[in-house]
């Protein structure tokens, strides 16, 4: 059985690292190269990076970041941002990354995706949607949320699992920066019409989040951006609740979980 995961996003906005409110606002928060030290010393299963710069700028992730990171990272990384070639597939992943993070492209070039998946496999290709509530249907949006797609959550979801992709990560646009919690009933549309593994993003404000997003969405693995960049054992303080919680959580032997089972139970981290 499949362990889960906690997976820490770090949204860059030129050289910044950003926390995002709505998809609206960008507030600094530091360099990557830090925020990478910071995660690495933490216990998470792997680190994602999203340049949302990139696609505007007509350009894929910058490698010279890239490579930084990866020096600092001995954890799986994701890199996503402006990725719409098999090139800039093959350039991120030669600069270091393990995974590749699309979003608009596969949208605009479905065959790009499954050229993809043939040539690098399914592990190596993640494809994030953002999605919005518009009554009582959600829509997926790109361009950092601006643009509607026209494309239901659930059937371009069973698409993306047809193209062959490894896993798809969902972020809720309502939800973003919010605090109040995953959007649990846009977790459960997808996780229940595809069998890849889903992620879960936007909307943690506490460690009990995390759990919802498991055991109420389904979700393989849980991840936020925005709280983890303020406090120092954050991430471990995340897993020793979802531990307690009897969340198949991947332990890290050299870490004291039980010294914040009790202190973070509905806190915000």
């Amino acid at each position: 059985m499949l362990k889960n995961r906690l997976i820490p996003i770090i949204v860059l906005k030129g050289e910044q690292v950003v926390q995002s409110l709505g998809f609206k606002r960008y507030l600094p928060i530091g360099n990557v190269k830090m925020a990478i030290e910071f995660f690495v010393n933490w216990d998470v299963d792997e680190i994602s990076i999203i340049d949302i710069d990139a696609t505007k700028e007509g350009r894929g992730p910058r490698q010279d970041i890239v490579e930084k990171a990866c020096k600092e990272c001995f954890i799986p990384l994701s890199v996503g941002g402006g990725i719409n070639t098999i090139e800039k597939i093959r350039d991120t992943l030669r600069s270091g990354a393990d995974k590749i993070i699309i979003n608009e492209a596969a949208y605009k070039n479905t065959k790009f995706i499954e050229d993809a998946v043939k040539k690098y496999g399914s592990s190596t290709i993640t494809i994030s949607i953002d999605a919005k509530r518009i009554d009582d249907e959600y829509f997926c949006f790109y361009r950092n949320g601006q643009i509607n797609s026209g494309k239901t959550i659930k059937e371009w979801a069973k698409e993306l699992e047809g193209l062959g992709v490894g896993e798809i990560l969902i972020n809720s646009i309502d939800r973003d920066g919010s605090r109040e919690g995953y959007d649990t009933d846009l977790l459960k549309i997808v996780t229940s019409n595809v069998t890849v593994p889903v992620i879960a993003c936007g909307g943690v404000g506490n460690v009990t989040h995390f759990v919802d997003g498991v055991k109420i969405g389904n979700a393989q693995a849980v991840s936020a951006a925005n709280i983890f960049q303020h406090t120092e054992h954050s991430t471990i303080a995340a897993k020793a609740y979802l531990k307690k919680k009897g969340i198949n959580i991947r332990l890290n032997s050299e870490a004291t979980y039980e010294n914040f089972e009790e202190d973070t139970i509905g806190r915000p981290i």
